[in-house]
């Protein structure tokens, strides 16, 4: 089986710094590593290889110093290596890379090709589906376990979602994005370096790819950054000190008075939308909100788009446009126009009780075709995150992913902000190609007070049978709520392993039901098996964004709070007063969390009780 691998080197996450001054990140002395992901990614083609023979080629494209990536390939049991290295490539967005990806894999023979999930430093998670859609194969994305029918026709893979898993069967050739628990990655020795050193990297320039530079590099990219923003964090953590119950009265009373039980519900602040009637689509004023459903509920991250939707609309003179695609998808018409939709395209059936990419690809460039929006709003969720990209190749999109916020600027232009990183700045971008694409991240955003007097108009969709080129198999949803309620949360408990084993984990549920929060989890935690892994919360797991983050038993290394930087409040719960979650905490308190937490539990249950009653 031949295997393409397309990888990335990155700086160490770790190691980066910003200029605040300046407003530039500081990348002298950062090393450069290959992309987490992208190791699991060749660590499975080898061993692919062992089980059924073939070549495996590392692909990558980047400066002259991306070579050492494909050194490291070539030192795991990589056969081949090759480096698109031309100046016509720089400044490539993800379309421009996927193109460029593309067109070079085209010139191999491949029967699979295998990516990382997403990249640390941009973490836009697009050039897999993408590099998919312009060759015309099935994807699957976030792959955590992978086998082959006996004939080598098709694989089975279970792929991670925002709930649990799904078990996919797809033909070959395919495109593989590898999850982290795909398979652990290989160690790398030094003298297995030393000796590849002298193997020979094909180089591959732009013009050996096409007579058209204008696809490639920054003259190919329909997105590009206008300003880039620093997220600079100077908290300055409150030790709460004394005896427990002290500590416990202290804490409550200082969360209490920042607005817990009180302005931390959701719909504080948040004017209703005044409009009752529907209005009539435009073409270039619209805007095209994709609702997502989830447990049988629309995703809350749907009502923060419509509310989004429905402000810019109403600055373009448009309407706001929905899609909604699900067996039962018409049951929440009223809820989509309550929350700010005009019209509302469905479609429905059992058929697409199961996420499908090819479905809701179809579907929205349906709608798209339809509307001509003006732009096109998209949850990053697993589900979004998945089907976007092919939808931005396909109709040569400019998509930018994961944004955290959304505004017009005085040109009427959709300014969409981006985090990178690992959280420390955030670009703004912007789109060269109609209409702007984005995905939001669940949870950044403000929701209207829904008006139940709405209405909107409603059109059933038609699209072309699905092939029979991706079919889910089976669905797994054990972590349910539990996971996706983090998207939306006002307060999250995040689980360490200094709570001490999962025994005591029964006393964390009753700490966070007081509160009416999510359960969050270190990447430990989960890799114990205490907690799902849809439920970690860090650089290999979900970026969250509550209002107030309490972290019981968390050391706080890099790789989770880069996790929790959007946080508002934020109090540590550890026994060890070195521990460095208290370098990014608003209060810490040092103690035994099984001896503090229930009485802080109690307290706080008197608190609420005093402030919001029954």
């Amino acid at each position: 089986m031949n295997v393409i691998v397309c990888v990335k080197q990155v700086p160490e996450m770790g190691e980066m710094k910003f200029d605040y001054d300046k407003k530039v990140l500081i990348r002298e002395g950062v090393p450069n590593i290959l992309n987490p992901f992208d190791k699991r990614a060749i660590a499975k083609a080898i061993n692919i290889k062992a089980t059924f023979g073939g070549q495996i080629t590392a692909l990558t494209m980047g400066p002259p110093q991306a070579r050492d990536a494909l050194y490291e390939c070539l030192a795991v049991g990589a056969d081949k290596a090759i480096h698109l290295l031309d100046p016509s490539f720089r400044g490539a967005d993800t379309l421009a890379t996927a193109r460029a990806l593309a067109a070079a894999i085209k010139q191999e023979p491949f029967d699979l090709i295998m990516c990382g999930k997403h990249s640390v430093d941009a973490e836009t998670g697009q050039i897999g589906p993408e590099v998919a859609e312009i060759l015309g194969i099935p994807h699957i994305t976030g792959v955590s376990s992978l086998v082959f029918e006996d004939d080598l026709t098709h694989v089975i893979a279970e792929r991670e979602t925002d709930e649990g898993f799904e078990t996919v069967r797809c033909t070959l050739p395919a495109l593989i994005t590898a999850a982290e628990r795909l398979i652990k990655p290989i160690k790398i020795k030094q003298p297995d370096l030393d000796a590849v050193k002298h193997r020979p990297i094909q180089v591959i320039t732009a013009k050996e790819l096409s007579h058209d530079l204008t696809d490639f590099g920054q003259a190919g990219s329909p997105t590009w950054v206008s300003e880039i923003h620093s997220i600079q964090h100077s908290r300055q953590v409150e030790f709460i000190e004394g005896t427990t119950d002290e500590i416990a009265s202290s804490c409550a009373r200082s969360l209490c008075e920042r607005g817990l039980f009180r302005t931390f519900e959701r719909y504080a602040h948040i004017p209703p939308a005044l409009d009752d009637q529907p209005r009539q689509t435009i073409a270039g004023k619209s805007v095209l909100v994709v609702a997502e459903l989830t447990q049988k509920k629309l995703r809350g991250v749907t009502y923060e788009l419509l509310t989004k939707g429905r402000e810019l609309a109403n600055s373009l003179g448009g309407s706001v446009v929905a899609l909604l695609i699900g067996p039962n998808a018409s049951e929440h018409i009223r809820e989509l126009a309550a929350y700010g939709a005009d019209k509302a395209y469905v479609l429905e059936g059992e058929q697409f009780a199961n996420y499908n990419p090819y479905d809701y690809s179809s579907a929205l460039i349906t709608v798209v075709k339809k509307v001509q929006p003006f732009a096109i709003l998209i949850p990053s969720t697993a589900t979004g995150r998945d089907f976007a990209p092919r939808v931005a190749a396909r109709l040569s999109l400019g998509l930018t992913a994961d944004c955290v916020g959304l505004h017009l600027n005085d040109r009427q232009e959709l300014i969409q902000l981006k985090p990178a990183y690992g959280g420390q700045i955030v670009a703004s971008i912007l789109s060269r190609t109609w209409p702007q694409m984005s995905t939001v991240r669940p949870g950044m955003l403000e929701t209207t007070t829904p008006n139940y007097a709405r209405t909107c108009l409603v059109e059933e969709l038609d699209i072309p049978e699905t092939q029979d080129q991706y079919k889910v198999l089976a669905r797994t949803d054990g972590v349910g709520r539990a996971a996706v309620e983090l998207d939306d949360a006002e307060i999250v408990v995040c689980v360490g392993m200094g709570i001490g084993g999962p025994e005591n984990l029964p006393m964390i549920e009753s700490f966070a039901n007081t509160l009416g929060a999510a359960i969050g989890a270190t990447r430990r935690v989960v890799d114990q098996g205490w907690i799902s892994r849809q439920q970690q919360i860090g650089i290999t797991g979900r970026a969250i964004s509550p209002k107030l983050y309490i972290g019981v038993g968390v050391r706080g290394v890099f790789n989770h709070t880069i996790g929790i930087r959007r946080s508002g409040i934020v109090v540590a719960i550890n026994s060890d007063p070195e521990a460095m979650i208290f370098e990014v905490a608003d209060f810490g308190i040092v103690g035994d969390c099984s001896t503090i937490i229930p009485v802080l539990t109690e307290e706080l249950a008197a608190k609420k009780q005093e402030i919001v009653g029954d």
